[in-house]
């Protein structure tokens, strides 16, 4: 008995299949994945034709997209409301919280774990320091009244470097676990005298604001640590906390005030330019602001006048403030080949410049000249990039040549080119540093590859020979120097640019490394009325073994050189007899 189809209101409802329409904010996830899968089925080795999503190579771009989507998200959410100082990332811990961190490494790296004389806390801090105060006669419920007892750091120290704690935590471990043990007083006064740590604040930088028209400098910025030790005097008669406590406090207190202050000026910041620079600064140093914070503060303006990268960075050159500001990216390797060939012309000396892949010679990226040593010797098929560049001096030694293109590589890469492995710098200008952190970059100068042009022109009876084989050099030369047509039209600028000046290439001139098209030359000699025809048409770069004849379609130039006719005659006139054109 087959089973019958159920209806009626009781039967279950199968959705139909419908077509996923994404909506934000996953649309921005999808708009990265669909367009990585079409850079990807474009340019792709021909032998992946996989490209659904059970492909692990689809799941390694899906997750790529899924981290660019969710950076979009974060940075968006975000609004820079705030920004920079909600996160004083710039902070030590101390500095930051009102309690230090405890230790996280496993061990001292410059022990041996396998040391059979090294106790279990010095293998795992955290968990010798989790074990002994979950020990009864160590106890954090023990601990704790004493520390909280304690009238001073000092004193707290000094209780658990007597036993039974001496046996229980390290040296170096003992000023966490104070820390830790104060950790719930601490945070009850923080939120039960709020009122009172506010109020002290607010009335320590209203007698500041009083006191400025008196000092012998109106227009210095207030002295937030003096202001922030006059509020700290004042809690210590009420609160029961130690001194680095209640300064801590009073720190958070201010920032709070700060941040306010900067939510209520963020449109007149944004708008600042150079010349209100000062005045935005002096507005927020008398709102309270100290000198970290003014600094961080004006970069909330898109183009923060005054402000380079390295003011928001920490010495190793990681970043102080997220989102990073576009300044930043001035410190970060150009992310694409064209963006390498406009720093290349930056520089005062040249005047085109192209990056073309494979290694060339010239100039490697360690600043050696190619072939100077085995890892950077010529390979046009090399996994590297070379700045193509054409100067606009005449450079006779190879000497010269080298010193060229290094200053050329170091404006467009940085230093590494003369140093490739710098520790610390001290000059910064804005062209530098930049870290390149993964394409192997080189640069060579522009070459004019010689074209031998061999034809047979065919012309009318009576027409002087010389003159017309001179013309119709004279095209092919003009040709070869002006370029193609499709390079004449300027390139419209990008949807998407970097941050670095715009540096145009001239729209005439031969692309290093097109091939020149057989049809092409024809098409320039023939701009000539008395020449009927072209015949027997070859070509060759000097050097080359055998001329190219017209049915090969094109001549390859080499990838660093632009073509040039050369200085050989080798094209010859025949008349023609009759005036058909058939003859031609």
């Amino acid at each position: 008995m087959s089973a019958q189809p159920t209806t009626g209101p009781s039967a279950p409802q199968t959705a139909p299949i419908t077509r996923f329409v994404p909506v934000a904010p996953d649309a921005d996830w999808e708009t990265v994945r669909a367009r990585m899968v079409d850079h990807l089925t474009a340019t792709a080795t021909p032998e992946w034709t996989d490209h659904n999503a059970a492909d692990p190579g689809i799941t390694l771009l899906e997750v790529l997209a899924y981290g660019l989507a969710d950076l979009h998200y974060r940075t968006a959410e975000r609004h820079l409301d705030d920004w920079p100082l909600e996160v004083r990332a710039w902070d030590a811990d101390t500095e930051r919280h009102w309690h230090t961190t405890l230790p996280a490494g496993r061990w001292d790296p410059e022990t041996d774990p396998s040391d059979p004389a090294l106790a279990p806390a010095d293998l795992a801090p955290l968990s010798a320091l989790a074990d002994a105060l979950a020990n009864p006669a160590t106890s954090a419920s023990v601990l704790e009244p004493l520390v909280r007892a304690s009238r001073s750091h000092a004193d707290a120290v000094a209780l658990l470097s007597a036993e039974p704690w001496a046996s229980a935590f390290r040296p170096g471990d003992r000023p966490a676990v104070v820390a830790l043990m104060r950790t719930r007083l601490v945070r009850q006064v923080a939120q039960e005298q709020a009122g009172v740590v506010a109020s002290a604040v607010a009335s320590a930088h209203a007698d500041a604001v009083a006191a400025a028209p008196r000092r012998s400098d109106p227009d210095a910025p207030l002295d937030v640590e003096a202001i922030d030790v006059a509020a700290a005097a004042e809690l210590a008669w009420s609160l029961p906390l130690w001194d680095k406590e209640i300064i801590a406090l009073v720190r958070r207190e201010r920032r709070r005030l700060s941040r306010e202050a900067l939510g209520g000026r963020l449109d007149a910041v944004r708008a600042t330019t150079a010349d209100t620079l000062a005045a935005t600064r002096a507005a927020l140093a008398l709102a309270g602001l100290d000198a970290d914070e003014v600094t961080y503060a004006v970069a909330a303006a898109p183009q923060a006048a005054g402000l380079l990268p390295e003011d928001l960075e920490d010495g190793q050159g990681r970043s102080l403030v997220w989102p990073p500001h576009p300044v930043q990216a001035l410190t970060c390797e150009p992310v694409t080949a064209d963006d390498y060939a406009r720093r290349a012309r930056t520089h005062a000396d040249v005047v085109r410049a192209w990056t073309v892949t494979g290694r060339l010679p010239g100039v490697a990226w360690n600043g050696l000249p190619t072939d100077a040593i085995a890892s950077v010797a010529v390979d046009e098929h090399a996994a590297a990039l070379t700045l193509v560049v054409e100067s606009r001096t005449e450079l006779t030694t190879a000497a010269r040549r080298t010193a060229f293109l290094r200053d050329v590589l170091t404006t467009a890469i940085g230093p590494e080119a003369g140093a490739p492995f710098p520790d610390w710098r001290d000059d910064v200008d804005d062209l530098e540093p930049r870290r390149v952190v993964c394409d192997e970059v080189g640069a060579s100068l522009l070459e004019r590859a010689p074209v031998l042009v061999q034809a047979t022109l065919v012309t009318e009876v009576g027409a002087n020979r010389e003159v017309v084989i001179d013309d119709a050099r004279a095209r092919i030369a003009a040709f070869f120097e002006r370029g193609r047509p499709e390079t004449f039209a300027p390139v419209p600028a990008p949807v998407v640019d970097g941050p670095w000046p715009r540096h145009d290439q001239p729209t005439l001139g031969w692309v290093p490394g097109a091939s020149v098209r057989f049809t092409e030359v024809v098409e320039a000699i023939v701009g000539n009325p008395l020449v009927r025809g072209v015949e027997d048409l070859a070509m060759k770069v000097d050097g080359d073994p055998d001329f190219r004849p017209a049915s090969d379609g094109y001549l390859p130039i080499p990838r660093n050189a632009v073509p040039r006719l050369a200085d050989a005659r080798c094209i010859r006139v025949r008349f023609s007899l009759t005036s058909r054109c058939g003859d031609a």
